[in-house]
């Protein structure tokens, strides 16, 4: 749907205008994709059958028509799927495939399937307007097919059919017209300066950066934590936004904690004159209350249409300071019985602003949520990603697809339960058996992906051929199933781009190693995007990594000459953090945390691991070497408001908080600049040997060991210490010191890759000398 609010002109297609409803649409199973394909078999069916009775009839016949409703001009496009010679006339068939018992009464059918005569109606009457069907008498029908056992039925249009495309206008016209008032509001907005006053390589940013958006499609924006891109980037949108640039801005992060800054920074900046939205997910929208209690899937939206329309409910009065927060969206869930998901999910057309996950616009299974949202269009929308050095990994993350056999066989307890037929379930029990004779951690061979791929290629088959009560099986059993088609697709893609390999025994991972393409296609639909991050270095392979070709992006650097001397960085020499040579000097580096908290009495000593085990290790022998000491480890898969707390307490009563690099806390959480000023690095954070990471190397374009083993190891381990030591110094006059704690880093393949402002030649080699380094502090 496109929408020129200042003329007030919209471009749909006929099928936009029957599915819109002012009460958003529950969430789909994962098997719709392969329900419509049995339907367009059973369109290709129903086309023969037509055209042996009706040899001039003709198929998939485009339509475009202008209408005036109101003050509102519309133009509409469309295919109408059958125009047969009917005496003088034309007959208009819409034909809809169904899962239902067929024959039905006609109202029946209507209140099961109102879109579908909504779509026939709105055919006919325009058919009506246009020159090439002037003096015909054209009549509409709709043709159902069950596609479980191939029944039709067909169902001429009534007055009152007809009546629904006129209605279906006057359904539309309150939104339009908010979307109007949304373009009102962005010409009148009083936007305020993301700073009040401009810190050193701040204003040269600002030009930068609209210099690039006319140079290019795609920015690729570097500029340190602590500079003020979030500001920069959000004052940059709003100022295009306000002069008709764009409609809508999508701001995307890869850790939930980095929208938290993004929220307060629209609060200063908006003051309410503006609709923003954080979409946040299911799980933290859950509610258990007499009125609804979350199941946590789309059982949540049974009823959903009922439910809102007995609560009365209008998206855009529920705005309340120019947005309608988590906590607002679960009160009225509450209260009303509507899921507070699907509530959030109907506020986000008419907001101007989305924050929310990176998982919405490059996960397949999460895209609907904005995609789909009534009125989105992408060409009119500036699309912002923050922390863009995580968008390669997170978006092959999420094409990449999991299967466990114990999983699976308890959903074919299920499927069988239901009536599932005896051939569905003995595939599903092979292909599980198959699985579970493969060998653990390692790559599938050619023959066992093969073998693999043709019996998902069979359940998929099957699946699409087989009659299931959907309303009978539980949702994580169709959820699994569903994931077999997803698997035959992985399992058939180029082994360049996947491993398919086994984690452990029974689990199947097909992973995804290369998503550039992905990427591309995900980002080219809008009308710009912003990529930014402190560590987007190297910028090549980044934007090679994102599918970016040199001539659809341009680089923009921040510069910021306060952190140059910000930081005092020594690299500690008496332990070796390596895996397998680290428990040795477990004592070592507990004492080693022990004396910066007492050279720290006041201030927290920020302490970043590359794993939980390794900082649950520490702590135990911490417990034994000072026992007075009082350490908070960052919390286990904990929501944004959690996270929050325990950084407010640990700031308020720890000796020592830490963190895992490369988590939210190390890479989303700001609230540690200024407020932690000694910290220490426990070994860099090199990704986990396994046979992904192998992959990688053996998929290298580099012939050099060393060159893939820093592409696919180094580079991304010292990312994430840069992502954590910007998070300490993010303003001028802050300043931190930083003990890199581990041999690795004085070899040159690990130095090389420290920024500027962290490379040292400051050496400890014994007690003596930390504590002396210790002592200087201050100058004491």
């Amino acid at each position: 749907m496109q929408i020129d609010s200042a003329n007030r002109t919209v471009q749909l297609s006929v099928r936009e205008l029957a599915n819109f409803r002012q009460i958003p649409h529950s969430s789909k199973l994962g098997g719709q994709t392969w329900r419509a394909g049995v339907g367009q078999q059973w369109h290709k069916t129903a086309e023969g059958q037509t055209q042996a009775q009706h040899p001039t009839a003709r198929f998939e016949v485009s339509l475009s028509a202008k209408w005036k409703h109101k003050e509102w001009q519309f133009t509409f496009k469309g295919r109408i799927d059958q125009l047969i010679p009917d005496g003088s006339g034309l007959m208009i068939r819409e034909v809809k495939t169904v899962r239902a018992l067929l024959p039905a009464s006609a109202e029946t059918l209507f209140n099961r399937y109102p879109d579908y005569f909504t779509q026939a109606a709105s055919y006919l009457q325009l058919a009506r307007v246009l020159p090439e069907f002037a003096g015909m008498q054209l009549a509409a029908e709709l043709y159902f097919i069950d596609i479980e056992n191939g029944a039709v039925q067909a169902v001429p249009l009534t007055q009152a059919d007809e009546d629904r495309f006129s209605q279906q206008l006057e359904q539309l016209l309150p939104f339009l017209n908010d979307r109007r008032q949304a373009r009102l509001r962005l010409n009148d907005a009083n936007i305020k300066p993301a700073f009040a006053q401009l810190r050193p390589g701040q204003a040269e940013l600002f030009k930068s950066l609209e210099l690039a958006a006319l140079q290019a499609k795609s920015v690729l924006l570097q500029a340190p934590t602590g500079f003020g891109k979030t500001g920069v980037v959000l004052q940059h949108a709003l100022q295009q936004m306000k002069a008709g640039l764009y409609q809508r801005c999508i701001y995307l992060t890869s850790k939930s904690s980095g929208q938290l800054e993004t929220i307060r920074q629209l609060q200063r900046m908006l003051g309410g004159e503006l609709r923003y939205l954080q979409m946040r997910n299911r799980a933290e929208h859950r509610i258990d209350s007499a009125a609804h209690s979350c199941s946590g899937d789309t059982r949540c939206e049974d009823e959903l249409g009922l439910r809102w329309s007995q609560a009365d409910i209008h998206p855009m009065e529920l705005f309340e300071q120019g947005t309608v927060s988590l906590e607002s969206a679960k009160a009225l869930g509450a209260e009303t019985g509507v899921c507070p998901y699907a509530l959030s999910r109907g506020c986000l057309p008419f907001a101007e602003l989305w924050v929310g996950d990176s998982n919405y616009i490059f996960s397949p299974a999460s895209q609907s949520v904005f995609f789909e949202a009534q009125g989105f269009d992408a060409a009119e929308t500036l699309l912002i990603i923050d922390e863009a050095h995580n968008l390669p990994q997170r978006a092959a993350d999420a094409l990449s697809v999991e299967f466990k056999t114990g999983e699976f066989l308890f959903a074919l307890e299920a499927l069988q339960s239901a009536a599932a037929p005896r051939r569905l379930i003995q595939i599903g029990q092979e292909l599980s058996r198959v699985i579970e004779a493969q060998a653990s951690g390692q790559a599938l061979s050619a023959n066992a992906i093969y073998e693999i791929l043709d019996l998902s290629e069979d359940f998929s088959l099957q699946l699409k051929e087989t009659q299931l009560d959907h309303a009978q099986i539980a949702p994580f059993a169709l959820e699994l199933s569903y994931r077999i088609p997803q698997l035959a697709q992985a399992l058939a893609g180029p082994n360049h781009e996947w491993l398919h390999w086994l984690p452990s025994a029974g689990y199947l991972r097909a992973t995804c190693l290369d998503a550039r393409s992905w990427i591309a296609q995900c980002i080219s639909p809008f009308a710009s995007s912003i990529l930014m991050s402190a560590t987007l270095n190297p910028i090549d392979a980044f934007s090679e990594s994102c599918g970016l070709a040199a001539t659809q992006a341009v680089h923009i650097q921040g510069h910021t000459p306060w952190r140059e001397s910000a930081y005092e960085v020594a690299v500690d020499c008496r332990v070796d953090t390596r895996f397998k040579k680290r428990e040795a000097h477990y004592e070592t580096t507990a004492r080693t945390v022990s004396a910066l908290c007492q050279y720290s009495p006041a201030v927290p000593v920020a302490v970043f691991f590359p794993s939980y085990q390794y900082s649950e290790n520490i702590r135990t022998y911490l417990e034994a070497v000072d026992p007075g000491l009082r350490i908070l480890l960052q919390p286990r898969a904990v929501d944004l408001a959690a996270q929050e707390n325990f950084i407010d307490e640990g700031l308020l009563m720890a000796d020592a908080l830490f963190l895992i690099l490369g988590s939210s806390y190390a890479e989303g959480v700001d609230k540690l600049g200024g407020r932690i000023d000694q910290v220490m690095v426990v070994g860099p954070a090199l990704p986990e040997v396994n046979a992904v990471q192998q992959a990688k190397i053996d998929a290298h374009p580099s012939i050099s060991r060393e060159a893939a083993f820093r592409d696919v190891y180094i580079i991304p381990a010292m990312r994430r210490i840069h992502q954590a030591l910007g998070r300490i110094v993010r303003a001028p006059g802050q300043q931190a010191r930083v003990l890199l704690h581990g041999r690795r880093y004085t070899e040159a393949a690990y130095q090389q890759q420290l920024a500027p402002e962290y490379q040292t030649q400051l050496q400890i080699k014994n007690e003596t000398q930390l504590h002396e380094w210790l002592l200087a502090r201050n100058g004491s």
